[in-house]
Parts: structure tokens; sequence; C-alpha cells
């Protein structure tokens, strides 16, 4: 590093108002979105404590009908001591807590919900579970996110910041003068170039290195080094490819044009090329499969007889054969009927199973580009780091069906094995029911 280049460059970035002021600008939009990234993350952390606390509350009200030994005044009809009313009367959610690094890539958070109240009837693909939406249209919502600006912005600043080096005095015929005083053309290129990458990285890093202190992510310390490494390597890949073009173009227009133009292959033309590929070859999912056993299969389970639901519980739930109520002469047909979303539910999770299937394979297909395709790999990786990706959620999803089992199991054990609730008993419901 050559320290009077950097003295010469400072004196000039200081002076030249199109680029300090360009870089102002980014920066004030990364403190901006960081900052909407908070707003975000303390609603949702909100909205989880409010959860909590209602959850709380209608399960002490369920605790005191076990202590009175009487049920609600408004719904007669409940008996307390039956664990189908207990259980449905007992409310349970499934929560995604935001990660701390979540204001630095918000990715899906805003079209995926993060909070699901569980019943027995409930399944992965409820209405109240959005769809995901690609992050390219998050800027349309008025939304900014600090990892679509550094992934997709960030090359422009380096444009601004990097146009014109060795350009301009070819335009203004100083290139020559230049040699001579510098007889390593290119080591007086690269010391130029670093200077504004310097500033980018240190403003990057300094970013992101402010949220983990702030949020006190030291559990996620790992995350945070790599959004640091992919931020770094990212600018410097880009200003690798920067400097040769500076290096071979005959002026700053040229070089601007060739920026510009290379920004746009990789970070517009090439995703769109492949999102659209994607789309055509992977159409949007509407559910089909779900939508078809919430319809007709519903109402053809409905239509079963009592020894044909018995074999389908016997299939889903084994142990029901050693039960009390198994052991009887007679089926119970209101035992049986009290049964039947744990059968929709499995054939739930048959439907939801091949919808994920589909979506996997629509990701591999994404997957299979990345090598001509970085960008999409490093927005990828970004929010993964920020617990915001597709798989992110996906294992949300996954907690949401394993509790609508445990549910359901519950009831079905229990009421098969003729148990009555009291106070104790209660609180193991609450251990699986929450777990």
């Amino acid at each position: 590093m050559n320290i009077s280049i950097f003295l010469f460059e400072f004196k000039h970035f200081i002076r030249n108002k199109a680029k300090l002021f360009s870089y102002i600008f980014f920066m004030l939009l990364c403190i901006y979105s960081i900052y909407n990234g908070f707003e975000i993350m303390h609603k949702q952390i909100n909205t989880i404590s409010n959860i909590n606390e209602k959850q709380d509350i209608e399960c002490n009200i369920v605790l005191d009908w076990l202590e009175q030994k009487k049920g609600p005044v408004d719904k007669p009809w409940v008996n307390i001591e039956d664990p189908y009313w207990i259980i449905r009367s007992t409310p349970s959610f499934i929560v995604k807590n935001p990660s701390p690094l979540f204001p630095l890539g918000i990715g899906q958070a805003e079209q995926f919900g993060f909070y699901k109240e569980i019943t027995r009837w409930s399944s992965t693909f409820d209405s109240d579970m959005a769809e995901e939406i690609s992050n390219y249209e998050r800027l349309i919502n008025g939304n900014i996110d600090f990892s679509f600006l550094i992934i997709f912005l960030l090359p422009i600043l380096l444009i601004i910041l990097t146009y014109n080096i060795h350009g301009l005095e070819k335009d203004l015929n100083f290139n020559k003068l230049i040699t001579i005083q510098n007889k390593k053309l290119s080591s007086w290129i690269i010391n130029r170039l670093i200077f504004y990458v310097l500033i980018v990285l240190l403003s990057i890093n300094g970013m992101i290195l402010s949220v983990g202190l702030i949020t006190n992510s030291f559990a996620y310390f790992k995350s945070m080094l790599t959004l640091i490494l992919i931020s770094n390597l990212y600018v410097i890949v880009f200003s690798f490819i920067f400097y040769l073009i500076i290096k071979n173009a005959s002026s700053s227009s040229s070089v601007a044009f060739k920026m510009i133009s290379f920004w746009l292959f990789f970070c517009v033309i090439t995703p769109g090329s492949v999102h659209q590929y994607v789309s055509i070859k992977y159409p949007a999912n509407y559910m089909t499969e779900f939508l078809d056993v919430n319809r007709e299969q519903t109402y053809e389970v409905f239509k079963l007889d009592d020894i044909e639901l018995y074999d389908f519980l016997v299939e889903i739930h084994p142990e029901i054969v050693e039960t009390k109520k198994s052991q009887q002469d007679t089926l119970d047909s209101q035992l049986v009927r009290r049964c039947i979303s744990t059968i929709i539910n499995q054939m739930n999770i048959a439907a939801e199973n091949e919808i994920e299937m589909q979506n996997e394979d629509k990701n591999n297909l994404i997957k299979s580009t990345y090598f001509f395709n970085p960008i999409s790999y490093v927005q990828n990786l970004w929010n993964s780091c920020t617990a915001t990706d597709y798989y992110s959620y996906g294992m949300y999803r996954l907690d949401i069906q394993e509790s609508v089992i445990s549910r359901n199991k519950l009831i079905v054990l229990e009421l098969w094995n003729e148990s009555e609730v009291d106070k104790e008993i209660y609180s193991r419901y609450l251990k699986i029911l929450n777990n």
C-alpha cells in the first residue's frame, strides 16, 4: 500500500461531491434498513410475548376449572374430567423466534407467518401460513433489506467510486505522465482501488459488528463472522473484476459501461432468467394435493363406518390395541368419531410432504445454477445465517407438524385409556402440548 496515493485519493474522494454523496446516501440506506429490521424484529418479539401471556391466562383458566371441579358457565356440557374437552380447551402455539442477526437480513420474514395456534385440525399449509415471495420484490413494498442492499446495490456504489480510476487520466491525456511517475501502473491502480474497497469494507463490517453488539449475538458469533466473510469476499470479487476492467479500458465512459454491463448480467439478468426458467419448469404450486385432502377426501372419511375408522386409527396409533376401550366387545361410536381428526391429520401430512418434495425439487434446480448464478447462492447463504431462508421456515413448519401430531396422539391415547383428568395429569398434558 502506498500512503501518498491513499492521501491523494482521500482528497479526491472528499472533493468529489458525486462520490461522497453516493457513499453517504448508501450508508444511510444501510442504517435505515437495519433500523427497519430492528422494528420488525421487536414487533415479532412483542407479539410472541403477548401470545405467551394469553396462553398462560387460558391455561390458568383450565386449572381453575380443575381446582373448582366445575367447567365453564357458558358451556355446561363440558366435562372437565374428559381429556377430549380439556385438551381442546388448552391452547398451544408454535412460534419462530427471530434470530439476533435478523436486522441484517429480513429474507422471507414478511412473507411467512412466525406464529401458529395449534388445534387438532391444524396443518402446515393453513390459510394463515403464507407462501414465499421473492426478495427482489421487497422494494416495491417500501421495505429495504440490508442484505438486498449489500448483494444488489453495493456493486453500483463501487462502480460510482471507482469508474474514473485511470479512465479519467486517459480522458485528459494524463495517462503517459502517470506511467512515467509510476513505473508499475497496475500497482498504482490497485492502491487507488484498495482505498475505496477499504472504506466500503470497514463501513459494512462496522455495521454488522454493531448489530451483533446491540443484540448480544455471542451465541450466533459464527453466523456473524460468516456474514462478514460473505460480504468481504463479495466486495473483493467485484473489485477484482473491476480492476481488470479499469486496467484494460480506454476511457472512463468505457470503464463505466463495462462495469454496469457486468453488474446487470450477474445481478439482474442471470438471476432473473433463472427465476423465469424455474417458474416455467415448476409453475406456482396451488397446493392441489392439500386442497383435495381438505375437500373431497375429508368428506369421504366422515362417510366411513366405525370399524373402518378404527382400522385407520390402529394403523396410525397401534398402541390403542392394548387400551381398555379396545378390549371391549363393541366399538364406542362416539369415541371413534372423536378421533377422526388424527386420520385427517395423517392425510394432511402425506399431502404436505408431497408439496415439500416438489418445493425441494425446485430448490435443487436453483442450486444447480449456482456455478453461473452466484448471486442467488450468496443471497440464500446470507439468509441462512440470519435464519430467514426457506429451510429455516421449513424447520418451523416441521415443528408445527410435530405439534399437531402430538396433540392428536394425546387425545386418542387418553380417550382410549379412559383417563380422567386432574391437576397432575393436566400438568403432564401441558408439557406434551408445549414441548
